[in-house]
């Protein structure tokens, strides 16, 4: 059993939420869904344990999961229009956080205790657990940690808490929107930095108090001891390849975002130029007399009040982007440092007694004596000097073997990447390739508008009977439909695809007829 009883509690910044993870997490499963989920090794759902999965509604009350019938994603966009969020253009590189996922656990003994009391759970893949029924304690558990949630964010701002007692270990899914005050109009908006800080400095220090503060209020009630906030946490049990492509994955996020802040760094004096250029226009025409003194006064004043407002925006995005580009610089940094085998020398201490003279001198034969007392303090030394050497030597070793296993997995990173990247290349031509066919096929009215109608009825679930001009009444191309996880814009995409393969096709039997 696992002496480590700590609570468990992750933070994660989302910019958006969609279909797939909604499905996940309110259990909007059928049976082969769930056989496909549990052939991926990592994965563990029990079916005979789902119908114990609750959830905790916007009432403060226990309820079965799944049980609203708007979905998650719709309730979350709800939320967020009650707001008035607006979220950046489309094509925008960067994009602001619109919400917070918890997910909130403990020690595995503990949670399975809260759950099933003293009952015999079978955590074995595929076995019965049909038995189990749940105990009222992780219902208190989870009812005070919304209770923590609430008295953060504020009830109405928890969009879903679900509770899954189906997988390994007992766990909550919460999804928050965090809310702050803005300063000139004083209304409620999606405010990430009211909630987790300005900047990852800011960030640590409120993830520390978190921790804290779930403790203090709640684990402490259940026998779980305060978690490790993310700066007390030690990275080095993730394996190098995986720490490497983290640090990578982040310093590319952090390169995005400092290239979007440029960006509306350059608008926005590009914009104030243009104002700054107004004002000498109209200066030039009030000393021309093209212009009486009421009215200039009133476009001076005008476009001084936006200049006003550009600059102020202007030094926003100013210090964001010192902040971006000092976490940039870190993550470089450290992504340079983890390449390279950073695993000092341990200072080991050797436990021995020191050599002692322990016989008399003799009145007689004492170089013989001496001869045999330097022999003895000879031997003890040279036993000594060989264990450290030893000891040292096994360092080393391990030391050279940890380079050579850090050599090898960079070479087969290296080359897992340079497949990877064919993979791509390959896939990018196949995509332009299409792209280009799609486009010529749109040029044709005729052939245009076949397609969007073969679109549309793939889309809408509809059968596809399409003439080729002969014996064949509809296209042989296969067609699965929409995979259940599908997000609906991919779905779309992939049915404009298909319906130009269709249409392709058959034009092209026409044409060797």
């Amino acid at each position: 059993m696992n002496t480590d009883i700590k609570q468990a509690m992750h933070v994660e910044a989302v910019k958006s939420f969609g279909t797939a993870e909604t499905n996940e997490n309110e259990r909007r499963w059928n049976e082969e869904k769930i056989d496909r989920k549990n052939q991926d090794p990592t994965n563990h759902y029990d079916k005979t344990r789902m119908k114990l999965n609750f959830e905790i509604g916007p009432d403060g009350k226990i309820h079965p999961l799944g049980y609203q019938e708007k979905p998650l994603e719709v309730r979350l966009q709800e939320r967020l229009s009650a707001l008035d969020w607006k979220p950046f253009k489309p094509d925008s590189k960067i994009q602001p956080n619109c919400c917070a996922k918890f997910v909130f656990g403990g020690n595995h003994d503990r949670t399975l205790e809260m759950a099933f009391g003293d009952q015999t759970a079978n955590m074995e893949k595929d076995a019965d657990n049909s038995h189990l029924y749940r105990c009222k304690e992780i219902e208190h558990w989870a009812k005070d940690i919304y209770d923590w949630c609430a008295n953060r964010y504020g009830q109405e701002n928890i969009v879903g808490f679900q509770v899954h007692l189906d997988e390994s270990s007992p766990h909550i899914h919460a999804l928050i929107v965090p809310v702050g005050i803005r300063p000139k109009s004083g209304r409620e908006c999606v405010m990430w930095s009211a909630k987790f800080g300005k900047d990852r400095f800011e960030y640590g220090r409120i993830l520390k108090e978190m921790h804290t503060s779930l403790y203090e209020d709640v684990g402490s009630k259940y026998g779980l001891e305060r978690g490790d906030s993310i700066d007390g946490r030690n990275v080095q049990h993730l394996h190098k390849r995986d720490y490497i492509r983290k640090l990578t994955k982040e310093a590319k996020q952090a390169e995005k975002a400092v290239k979007g802040l440029q960006t509306m760094i350059r608008k926005l004096e590009s914009q104030i130029f243009k104002y700054q250029s107004q004002l000498e226009e109209i200066d030039k025409s009030l000393a021309s007399g093209k212009m009486a003194l009421r009215e200039y006064e009133s476009w001076k004043a005008e476009i001084q009040k936006q200049i006003s407002e550009y600059q102020s925006k202007l030094e926003d995005k100013a210090g964001k982007l010192h902040v971006k580009e000092q976490e940039l610089d870190r993550l470089t940094r450290d992504a340079t440092n983890i390449r390279s085998v950073i695993q000092p020398f341990r200072n080991h201490k050797v436990d021995f007694t020191p050599p002692q003279i322990t016989e008399k001198v003799p009145l007689f034969g004492t170089d013989k004596w001496v001869e045999r007392q330097n022999q003895h303090i000879a031997k003890r030394f040279t036993e000594i000097v060989r264990k450290i050497e030893s000891l040292y030597r096994n360092d080393a070793a391990r030391q050279v073997e940890a380079s050579q296993r850090n050599v090898l997995a960079d070479y087969g990173e290296f080359y897992q990447l340079k497949r990877e990247n064919q993979s791509l290349s390959d896939i990018n031509q196949e995509l332009e390739s299409e792209l280009n066919t799609l486009l010529e096929q749109l040029a044709v009215p005729s052939v245009r508008n076949l397609i969007f109608v073969v679109a549309d009825a793939l889309i809408g679930g509809q059968p596809v009977p399409i003439s080729s001009g002969g014996g064949d009444s509809t296209s042989d191309l296969s067609w699965d439909g929409r995979s259940p996880d599908e997000e609906e814009e991919a779905y779309r995409r992939r049915c404009l695809l298909h319906a130009l393969r269709v249409v392709k096709t058959v034009r092209n039997r026409y044409m060797r007829r």
